[in-house]
């Protein structure tokens, strides 16, 4: 589990490419990354989280 509590994911396929997207449950923001078609989902989830996390950090911190 997050820091950030509760984390929502999605996948969509699109063409050679996988979008995927990590949705605050707290907050509602929502962020997403885009990789290749043929990399692993617990990849794209740890980078999608981590962006997330980036996302939500307070400015200066």
């Amino acid at each position: 589990m997050s820091k950030l509590g509760q984390v929502y994911f999605e996948a969509r396929v699109i063409g050679n490419s996988v979008r995927m997207s990590a949705i605050c449950a707290q907050s509602g923001v929502e962020v997403f990354v885009v990789g290749p078609r043929n990399a692993t989902e617990s990849h794209l989830r740890q980078l999608a989280l981590r962006k997330l996390e980036r996302k939500l950090q307070p400015k200066g911190a």
